[in-house]
């Protein structure tokens, strides 16, 4: 698995873990915000510069990343922060490897069976998966600014169908209640307002996970990294350095704040 490396010098390590329809480069908006910080942005089995090996599943990608981490992270954890299909490999790296997590940061999580609905409109997704006009819409689906939309549409030409099919399958059976049992790490999970599937998964990991926060960023879609730059980022530099809820989200949850 290819990845790349910021801030060396860093005393705490980021993982950040990128979604499905894109590869590391789009964290390319949050890293400057992390200079404090030692960071890795791996490109997952399947995509971007990892797209020449195969994707297997959440479970096998999360082997992957605590064998970075544990090369390579300060004390051999890392606090992981992951978007969309970043999320879900998240939460299978900090049930099978605790060690590992030092803290969980997920948003965009699809963690619930998505509908019918979804379900067939994953599978039109699928069978216009290799024309440009699709990746185009899709950007302005997920509100991408214009000067990223270039970068989003290549890459998601860059990933093969037999990837996106494996990742469809496993995405379309949902999480189950024994991986969010076995959570361990401090969770602080997030959902676009915008994003209705993120919002409904928030319930099973208040539920289940335990201990989760739960935060709503107003307005905000599903790739709202890129969305509201700035949010974002005051959201990750907050959770870790102070464990807490960045002004400007909405918690929801029922505790403001965790024991460190």
């Amino acid at each position: 698995m290819k990845f790349l490396e910021f801030n060396e010098d860093g005393d705490h390590t980021i993982v950040l873990v990128h979604g499905g329809n894109v590869a590391g480069w789009m964290w390319g908006e949050q890293i400057p915000a992390l200079t404090d910080f030692h960071v890795l942005v791996p490109d997952l089995p399947g995509f971007g510069a990892s797209n020449g090996e195969p994707w297997i599943s959440q479970a096998d990608s999360a082997d992957r990343l605590a064998e970075l981490i544990a090369a390579k992270a300060r004390g051999g954890a890392a606090h992981v922060v992951g978007l969309s299909l970043g999320a879900g490999v998240g939460l299978h790296l900090a049930a099978r490897h605790p060690e590992s997590v030092a803290s969980l940061l997920i948003s965009s999580t699809s963690v619930v069976r998505p509908s019918r609905a979804a379900q067939a409109a994953g599978r039109a997704m699928l069978a216009v998966w290799d024309r440009r006009w699709f990746w185009i819409a899709l950007a302005r689906g997920y509100g991408l600014p214009a000067d990223s939309v270039d970068l989003f549409v290549e890459t998601g030409l860059g990933i093969r169908r037999d990837t996106a099919l494996a990742v469809f399958a496993e995405v379309t059976r949902g999480l189950t209640s024994d991986l969010f049992a076995s959570v361990r790490a401090p969770t602080l999970a997030v959902a676009g307002g915008r994003d209705p599937a993120a919002v409904k998964s928030l319930e099973p990991i208040r539920g289940q996970v335990e201990g989760a926060l739960l935060a709503i960023a107003p307005g905000m879609h599903h790739q709202w990294n890129i969305e509201n730059v700035d949010l974002f980022n005051a959201m990750v530099v907050e959770w870790i350095t102070r464990s807490t809820v960045a002004d400007g989200l909405v918690n929801t949850s029922a505790v403001e704040g965790r024991q460190s």
